[in-house]
């Protein structure tokens, strides 16, 4: 994050009253803020029946929401008959009820004390930028919307803008994203001019060939691992995704990896690039132009096209589902399956000295204390510094997300941040 410093609750309010949008004012009382900030970290560091709080906070009055919202467009609000006291044991109460995903506790002040005023229920739609898929929905409301993502972990929103941030004890207003990265897509170059060359030789026999740019190809792929990302963050038990670099493996791990559960290598565990390259044929076959990008995807309203996202989806579940036991899911860099329950082998060498990302790109870096994570975090070092070309995916059980990769010989890491 930029501006790192050390940070408080009262640190945050003053970050977000110094950066909040000039062209959406501020609206909401300063002390309703203080407080709703101070009540939300306090919960972020409590657990109900052994769950993570997560939660976020609408700080509105009732009447600026309409009474006939609609999930994904605006909200369902749902007022309690009276208002309840704003404090951390009430959000971590209500936190279950609200799920993060779908809904926001409401919150406001009434006779100049903060208290709740109900809930907001807004649907998923609002998640498509981060967890994957082209969806959108109108911003609703530009008063403040609180984050509450993990124990010590605030973020507050405007319209959807991140305005300001205490993460891992940090202060900014910037997050970190290895999908902006350029490192990461160039990875996978390899992968994307097979599927260009394979989809321009399904194109050849139509009378207006259709080419697909890369930025598609990538972004699709993308989108399909960050919602497998989300769905084993959202399952709260963690998991490890570890991409294979060597293009001669078929179906089997490679040395240093212990597959418990191997998959026959036909079509059903290759289906991603089945349905990425059915998506590129829906796209070129509903226009005459010379090449379709991400922006075509999304403008689309085919119901083929719809069909075949939400297969990726599904596609993105199947592979999630499998981090639910011990071990890694294995993916070639087709993301095929080649198996699950995969154990790296503590006989495979670690790397003298790890790397934190301070960037997307990884340019600012610090050394960091390899014993100072867990096992997932370390069999991920020692699967990088074995597959210099490879990528690890380590989803913490707390939600957090690292990325393990080799950048200039050395074993970098990189935190995602999960204000989200």
């Amino acid at each position: 994050m930029g501006n790192l410093v050390r940070a408080y609750p009262p640190d945050l309010v003053r970050f977000v009253v110094s950066h909040w949008p000039s062209d959406s004012p501020l609206t909401v009382p300063i002390e309703l803020l203080e407080e709703a900030l101070a009540a939300s970290y306090q919960a972020s560091m409590t657990t109900e029946e052994a769950r993570p709080t997560r939660f976020r906070l609408l700080l509105t009055h009732p009447a600026s929401l309409p009474v006939d919202g609609e999930p994904n467009r605006e909200v369902l609000r749902l007022m309690f008959d009276r208002a309840r006291p704003l404090h951390a044991d009430e959000l971590r109460r209500l936190a279950p009820a609200a799920p993060f995903e779908t809904a926001l506790i409401g919150a406001h002040l009434e006779d100049g004390a903060p208290r709740i005023w109900g809930i907001a229920h807004s649907g998923p739609r609002w998640l498509a930028p981060a967890w994957g898929g082209r969806g959108s929905v109108r911003s609703w409301t530009h008063d403040p919307i609180i984050h509450v993502t993990g124990p010590g972990q605030l973020a507050v929103r405007c319209a959807g803008k991140l305005v300001g941030a205490i993460e891992r004890g940090a202060l900014g207003d910037a997050t970190m994203d290895v999908f902006d990265s350029t490192w990461l897509p160039a990875m996978f170059v390899r992968e994307r001019e097979e599927v260009r060359e394979r989809h321009s030789q399904r194109q050849a026999v139509s009378p207006t060939p259709t080419n697909a740019e890369h930025g598609l190809v990538g972004r699709i792929g993308q989108h399909m691992l960050r919602r497998c990302i989300q769905l084993i963050r959202g399952a709260q038990h963690g998991g490890m995704m570890l991409v294979q670099d060597d293009p001669t493996v078929a179906g089997y791990p490679s040395d240093g990896l212990r597959l418990k559960y191997c998959f026959e290598q036909d079509e059903p565990t290759r289906r991603f690039r089945t349905l990425l390259l059915g998506i590129l044929e829906a796209l070129a076959n509903a226009t005459e132009k010379p090449s379709v990008d991400w922006a075509d995807f999304v403008s689309s309203s085919s119901p083929e096209l719809e069909r075949l996202e939400q297969a990726v989806f599904e596609w993105s579940r199947a592979i999630g589902n499998l981090a639910a036991i011990d071990g890694a899911v294995v993916l070639d860099k087709r993301f095929g399956l080649l198996g699950f329950g995969a154990e790296v082998s503590a006989e495979l060498p670690s790397p003298k000295e790890v790397w934190r990302a301070l960037d997307a790109e990884g340019t600012r870096r610090e050394r960091a204390d390899i014993e100072a994570v867990g096992t997932r975090h370390r069999a991920a070092y020692r699967f990088i510094n074995d597959h210099p070309a490879g990528l690890a995916i380590v989803i913490s059980h707390d939600g957090g997300v690292t990325f393990v990769a080799q950048r200039d010989s050395q074993i970098v890491f990189w935190e995602q941040s999960i204000s989200y």
